[in-house]
């Protein structure tokens, strides 16, 4: 009888536990939602020039990137919104500016799935190459914040000052010795 008596206190106080469990993480997991603080993040400004020598013509190019005030915010999962960002790129060729754009993520708008396009913000650039005769390309990330879901473009810039981009799927064309400028800048 006492034996069984033990085993009934014993089951029942396991149930118990299990039980006072459950409901702890689930009451944590409303806390959390009910008290986050929305935090609105942006990236840091952000500036670079350098050169390259294609076709015995020594090309600079300027980068600049900034967080927007007028552009939408996108919202994550936990209602921190982010600013979206607005990169300028100026180019020369032996020191005469023939380009100059100021970039946003509706400039890649037409290739970019409405759902993706809502939540991501333009947030990298990086030179990959220059070719006689093609003038050079970059290529532009637009990405969800805080995260590694990117969507890699590549834009050519002619040297008459034109320009046109594709959709980058080779996640392999890293070429050049040029360095990334992701969202901490680096």
């Amino acid at each position: 009888m006492k034996t069984k008596a033990l085993l009934t206190i014993s089951v029942l106080v396991m149930l118990m536990l299990a039980s006072c469990n459950g409901n702890k993480s689930n009451n944590t997991d409303a806390w959390v939602a009910e008290n986050h603080e929305p935090v609105l993040r942006q990236l840091p400004d952000y500036y670079l020039e350098d050169s390259a020598t294609v076709g015995g013509h020594l090309y600079t190019y300027e980068i600049t990137r900034e967080p927007s005030d007028s552009l939408p915010r996108v919202q994550d999962d936990m209602g921190d919104l982010y600013a979206d960002n607005i990169i300028c790129l100026t180019l020369r060729r032996d020191g005469n500016m023939y380009f100059k754009k100021r970039f946003t993520k509706a400039t890649f708008a037409s290739s970019i799935e409405e759902n993706f396009y809502k939540n991501a913000i333009l947030d990298g650039i990086r030179f990959i190459r220059g070719e006689a005769g093609q003038g050079l390309t970059f290529s532009f990330a637009v990405s969800y914040p805080d995260s590694d879901m990117s969507m890699p473009f590549l834009l050519t810039v002619t040297d008459g000052g034109s320009f046109s981009f594709v959709k980058n799927d080779n996640l392999d064309m890293m070429e050049g010795d040029s360095t990334y400028y992701d969202n901490d800048g680096v």
